[in-house]
């Protein structure tokens, strides 16, 4: 694994560079900054643990980027860009999302254990195959999203049209569960 940091990595995302598979980020020190855009990178094999669970009141643009299979436990994703991430298999313990954008994302097979929600966007998101144990989506939009065979569902009060539940039938009614 190459370890560099988190200004390593913001240098090099500047410059172009989009792949950083196999990277261990061993440090984050940027508390000042109020946006990080990371977009379309690869993270494959990567360890992010410390730029994730340390931009708390950062707004982190990961739209688009590859994420899968990574370990994001206690990630701090709030207001966060995920659109069209692909976050399968990840593991997102105790993973912070609220008001996060996850539209277009793939979250099948994700562990998302009490994970919050709370007002995310997860608008055509797929859920199919994710693991929902005490995970809260609270007030979150959840249009046309896919929760096909997820287990321990609990939609809390979330918004609900034309989503595919766990069983493949499909809730066609605007409502408050």
């Amino acid at each position: 694994m190459r370890r560099i940091t988190v200004e390593e990595l913001l240098r090099r995302y500047t410059i172009g560079e989009r792949d950083f598979t196999g990277v261990e980020i061993v440090e984050f020190r940027m508390r000042e900054l109020l946006e990080i855009n990371l977009g379309g990178s690869d993270f494959r094999y990567a360890n992010i643990q410390k730029l994730v669970r340390y931009t708390e009141g950062i707004k982190l643009n990961l739209s688009c980027a590859n994420l899968r299979g990574l370990n994001l436990e206690y990630a701090h994703f709030e207001h966060a860009n995920l659109q069209k991430a692909d976050l399968s298999y990840t593991d997102m313990w105790c993973a912070a999302l609220h008001s996060a954008d996850l539209t277009g994302a793939d979250l099948s097979g994700a562990k998302l254990h009490e994970a919050v929600f709370y007002n995310a966007n997860l608008s055509r998101a797929n859920l199919s195959g994710a693991h929902l144990l005490d995970t809260h989506f609270d007030y979150a939009n959840l249009t046309e999203a896919n929760f096909r065979y997820a287990r321990k569902v609990n939609f809390g009060n979330a918004y609900l049209q034309d989503t595919v539940m766990p069983d493949g039938s499909i809730i066609n009614v605007s409502r408050q569960v």
